[in-house]
Order: C-alpha cells, then structure tokens, then sequence
C-alpha cells in the first residue's frame, strides 16, 4: 500500500476529495464496479495526482480513514494524553466524532468493507495504544472492536439513544472496577 501521508492542506483537500468521490460511487454501484476514471472526474483531481499518493482505491479508502483518524487523535487529546481513550467523556466524544463520518463508515459496512474499518482500528489501539497503557493486546481489540460495533448499530438504528447513554454502556462494560459510580437510565439498562 502506498500512501502519502503529508498533511499540508492542499494535500489533505485533494485526499479527501478523492475519498468523498468513492463514497458517492459506492451510493451507486458495488466496489469492484468503480473505476479510477469515475473517481477522479468527481474528486477534480488529475490521474497524476490520484496515483501520486495511492495504487488503488481500496488505498484510497484506507487513507480517508487514517485522515479521520488522525483528526480524532488531536481533537480528542490522545496525542497528548494516551490513557483518556476509555473515559467516560472520551467515549461520548469518539461516537460524537465518528458520528461526523457516519457517511463513511455506514457505507464501507454495508458494502462487506468492515475489514478496512477494524483493521484501522486495530491498528491504531496497536501502534498507539498498546505501547502507553498496562492492557494486554487483546484486551484493546476487544474494546475497540466493541467500540467500532456499538457504533455502527447505534448509527444503523438512527440513533434512539443518545451518545452518552450509550458510551455510559460501553464505559460500564470495560471499567466494572468503577462502574458501580454510574449508573444507566433504566429504560436503557435492559435493551
């Protein structure tokens, strides 16, 4: 996989123009059905640049995820700060931003792309994760693909519950040593 991993702004603008033009092909048509030359027409882009950066679009897939994922490291502080990720407050506000990119997310899902979803995710926990907390690996994959999960039924469902009730839940789930502290809406509490 080749990806070109600069983030001046003109570089992150053609990237993300080229990964909103494959989202609205996939509104369309099944993956292996869209051409590179549909995609750049919509993105405005040149084929120079499409291949400047990625060998195919399943790249180009990834690489839109990796741009979200790294607008969710900084806005949500674990850059700075490795050990929020299972806070309360750090789960509300990872369905909040992923929320953002539901688009993206829903998309790849219902066309059989959850492998680019979880192994991003899977990747992020190892790489960035991993190395700062006391967890065993298989403790973070399990608590990421919960995550990644819980979203994507919260999304599918329209989003009856509210992001804090359901980060409440999974916040419940992987710190049992303080969930006793919180407590979920009973009407919530026997979904």
């Amino acid at each position: 996989m080749k990806i070109k991993t600069n983030l001046n702004s003109r570089t992150v603008s053609t990237r993300i123009a080229i990964g909103n033009a494959i989202l609205d092909e996939l509104e369309k048509k099944e993956f292996t059905s869209i051409k590179v030359t549909d995609v750049i027409s919509i993105a405005g882009v040149s084929r120079m640049s499409f291949y400047r950066y990625y060998e195919n679009l399943y790249d180009a897939l990834c690489d839109y995820l990796d741009i979200i994922v790294t607008g969710y490291m900084i806005e949500g502080g674990e850059l700075n700060e490795p050990d929020v990720f299972m806070r309360l407050e750090h789960i509300e506000f990872s369905l909040n931003y992923f929320d953002r990119y539901s688009r993206y997310f829903l998309i790849l899902n219902r066309h059989g792309l959850y492998t680019v979803l979880i192994d991003a995710v899977n990747e992020y926990m190892m790489k960035n994760i991993l190395p700062q907390k006391k967890l065993h690996m298989y403790e973070l994959y399990a608590y990421a693909g919960g995550l990644l999960n819980s979203f994507l039924k919260w999304e599918e469902g329209g989003k009856r519950e509210s992001a804090h009730n359901v980060a409440l839940m999974i916040y419940r789930l992987y710190n049992h040593s303080r969930a006793e502290e919180l407590t979920v809406p009973e009407e919530l509490d026997t979904v």
